[in-house]
């Protein structure tokens, strides 16, 4: 079954991520399940559950989502309203659910992360935008353990914040050179227009000019919500880090090529990788309004 419902890749994936939730969430192995968690034939269970709810990613995880479905309850976010800032919770006018929560999503105790030269979160003056090509934040988590990369903030497409690592302390590897000074968020999008049928509700799509080079494309939108939470996080941000309330402009728009070298303030993950389209242009609008009020 596992076969059938999962590629490959997604099979390596839930086997990795279904003994990493079971200590998170300490859920007990379903009567009639293989009891090696680990194995492929687990995984083939949850993914044939999945299948058969229909309402579920069948990705094989038995993530909290897939759990809380298995005893017949719909899983909602342990949201807090604060944000952790070199070990202090920082109060957030936005649902936050941090890695301390049995159903948060940690990078503690996994690679792909170190702590900063400066733990007290001093030296970051970068706040940088990414968007994830998933279906769900969780997706994306999924793939980045995959990846061996990280990133302390995850926002879902229903505008939960997802904190997996100390903003101030820790060093994630999202954005390459400038991981050491930044702080990076990986926005629910799965971009691509034929993914729009995973999507409830379905997102816009927008026609806009690439980055980098010359020539037009398609691709799907961010929500609302979405939109108006990166501007809440970058306000937060830039006022307990330092960061400052800029973007990286030319003349009267954000540039759509990188931004200078040193640039300090919120920019997207194009602005610091030539190879990169992400996070498109629609979510500078919204900041741009905002970051005015700072003039």
């Amino acid at each position: 079954m596992s076969k059938q419902l999962l590629t490959s890749g997604w099979l390596r994936r839930a086997q990795r991520l279904n003994p990493y939730y079971q200590q998170r969430l300490g859920w007990r192995v379903p009567a009639g399940w293989p009891s090696d968690v680990g194995s492929e034939a687990f995984a083939g269970h949850v993914a044939r559950f999945q299948h058969e709810h229909g309402q579920l990613t069948v990705d094989g995880a038995l993530g909290p989502k897939t759990w809380a479905a298995l005893q017949g309850s719909t899983w909602k976010p342990p949201a807090r309203d604060h944000l952790v800032i070199a070990g202090k919770r920082v109060p957030v006018p936005f649902p936050v659910v941090t890695w301390e929560e049995p159903g948060g999503l940690s990078f503690q105790g996994q690679g792909g992360w170190r702590r900063r030269r400066d733990p007290s979160g001093k030296g970051v003056d970068l706040f940088v935008l990414h968007w994830d090509g998933c279906t769900s934040a969780h997706q994306c988590f999924q793939v980045l353990l995959e990846r061996g990369l990280t990133v302390q903030l995850l926002l879902d497409g229903d505008g939960t914040v997802y904190q997996t690592l100390d903003l101030a302390d820790a060093c994630a590897w999202h954005a390459g050179s400038v991981n050491e000074r930044s702080v990076g968020i990986e926005i629910q999008n799965p971009v691509q227009v034929h993914r729009n049928q995973w999507q409830t509700p379905a997102r816009a799509v927008i026609d806009e000019a690439y980055v980098h080079r010359a020539g037009q494309w398609q691709h799907l939108d961010f929500y609302d919500i979405q939109k108006r939470r990166v501007v809440e996080l970058a306000e937060v941000l830039c006022e307990h880090l330092a960061i400052p309330h800029a973007l990286p402009m030319d003349g009267n728009r954000v540039t759509r090529a990188l931004a200078p070298q040193g640039f300090r303030g919120v920019c997207g993950h194009y602005h610091v990788s030539p190879t990169k389209p992400d996070p498109g242009l629609s979510l500078w609008p919204g900041l741009e309004r905002a970051f005015n009020n700072h003039v």
